[in-house]
């Protein structure tokens, strides 16, 4: 199970960064990751061979990630091809968690993409993700 932040046009703004084997540990990350975002030390490199190699952006790609207490609580969607448009994502992520309602419920999926659940207006929401631990 894990969460991640979508806008309202659907678009993943930013996910957890590990898989949560129940409802109440991922929540637990949810919020505390809202409670404490200002204290979040944002990280914005350069991504490694392989994650560049899996992909599919090459070698040199941006990546963001956001750490608290020296761990990693929220890590980028994609990569990005410029050091401007990755800090740019990392912005709309934080501005979003500020905003965003957390939806009820699980929505469950096969790949790492999801719909948002219905009924989460048109706010930015935080949605708990499940289907990728049995």
């Amino acid at each position: 199970m894990s969460w991640r932040l979508v806008g309202s046009n659907n678009h993943e703004l930013g996910r957890s960064p590990s898989v949560f084997r129940t409802l109440g540990a991922c929540g637990t990350a949810v919020e505390r990751l809202r409670e404490r975002i200002g204290e979040a030390v944002p990280i914005v490199a350069m991504s490694t061979a392989a994650a560049g190699a899996l992909s599919g952006s090459g070698v040199g790609a941006w990546t963001w990630q956001l750490a608290l207490d020296e761990q990693c609580v929220a890590v980028a969607v994609r990569t990005f091809r410029r050091q401007r448009e990755c800090r740019h994502s990392l912005q709309l992520f934080l501005t979003a968690v500020a905003e965003a309602q957390v939806a009820s419920g699980v929505t469950h999926t096969r790949r790492l993409r999801g719909l948002r659940l219905p009924g989460a207006g048109d706010a930015p929401g935080l949605a708990l993700r499940g289907g990728g631990l049995r």
